[in-house]
């Protein structure tokens, strides 16, 4: 009786998900993973077609949300294993083992910069921010992490006037759940980047606009409760006065997209989210100056906070738009350039377009 009540059980298993799976209608987002899920491939004779099949049934497989954080679960709280699928819990945060160092992406980062900088004028004033990533701050023992070292070696060997924010930042300018800094605690290192491309500093009042319980990226990918994050974004009168034209949405005109904050990403509220191309205007400027700034997500919440310093900011994003794109849309004449990419983007650089 035990065994056929095993078998039993077994076969109801099996069969009963595979019913499910197939009475179930797909779903298109996860909201816990923050991403889109996989479609039914359309058959193809090749030898590909069996791993985009897998990876379908995969994100379509019933209940994997709660089968996610069962697993999660036992590695964290049964077996008091530090990691699950490479997520680290620590000290309340959540965080992502990133390593080895690429140094062929590393190699790739520098020459990419090097092809664009070949587009400026001689009246162009070249700046390079190098943003670190939240391990650069950890000092677990044993913790894998990435060579910040070599990395900011190589990168700041560019023939551009490099703007250091390691010692503007800490654990606590980074989100708990996320791989993003908070925009709170970024003024001193806006300020920083301001004066060092020789602006004069500006006293700003600031509005905090809350939106609690923000589950961060490292949230889902941890499957598992921890403590939640509250999303700070800044207001002020040059924010609010602003003029914003986004390339992919001419709509939107502001520089904060609020809808943003009820989708699976509330960090899209800045900027909203993955934009390739964005020119802002501040008609409050006290200046006529210009600024060019190439950046990653992390660009996104830190750029708000430089309107006051210049009449116009154009925002480009090269992993979504190419060389031969944004020159279409630009002419570089004597702003100022910043580049402004975290050491994720450096070691992924293949991201970039050509």
């Amino acid at each position: 009786m035990k065994n056929k009540f095993l078998i039993i059980s077994f076969l109801l298993i099996i069969y009963g998900l595979t019913l499910i799976a197939i009475i179930m209608p797909d779903k298109k987002i996860s909201y816990t993973e923050k991403r889109y899920l996989k479609e039914f491939p359309e058959f193809k004779l090749d030898s590909a077609y069996s791993a985009t099949l897998e990876s379908y049934l995969l994100d379509q497989f019933p209940f994997r949300d709660t089968f996610r954080s069962i697993k999660a679960y036992y590695n964290y709280n049964l077996l008091f294993k530090e990691e699950n699928n490479d997520v680290i819990l620590y000290q309340d945060g959540i965080y992502k083992t990133l390593y080895p160092t690429n140094y062929k992406s590393l190699n790739n980062y520098i020459d990419y910069l090097s092809k664009i900088s070949a587009n400026f004028t001689s009246n162009n004033h070249i700046y390079l921010a190098l943003i670190p990533d939240k391990n650069y701050y950890i000092t677990k023992k044993n913790f894998l992490q990435l060579n910040y070292e070599d990395i900011y070696q190589e990168v700041m060997s560019l023939p551009f006037k490099n703007i250091d924010l390691r010692n503007t930042l800490n654990l606590e300018s980074y989100y708990l759940t996320d791989t993003h800094w908070r925009q709170e605690k970024l003024l001193d290192t806006a300020s920083v980047i301001a004066t060092s491309m020789g602006n004069t500093p500006i006293t700003i009042n600031h509005t905090y606009n809350k939106y609690p319980s923000f589950k961060g990226v490292y949230y889902q990918e941890a499957a598992i409760n921890s403590p939640k994050d509250t999303l700070i974004y800044l207001t002020d009168i040059y924010t609010q006065n602003a003029k914003v034209e986004y390339l992919e949405n001419p709509k939107l005109t502001k520089v904060y997209n609020e809808d943003k904050l009820t989708s699976f990403d509330p960090y899209e509220v800045f900027l909203d989210g993955a934009s390739a191309y964005i020119e802002i205007e501040n008609p409050l400027s006290q200046n006529s100056k210009e600024l060019v700034i190439f950046r990653d997500s992390f660009g996104s919440s830190i750029i708000p906070l430089l309107i006051p310093y210049y009449q116009k900011i154009t925002v480009i994003d090269n992993r979504y738009i190419g060389s031969k794109s944004f020159l279409n849309l630009i002419t570089f004449t004597n702003q100022d350039i910043l580049f402004l990419n975290s050491t994720l983007l450096v070691n992924e650089s293949f991201t970039l377009k050509k």
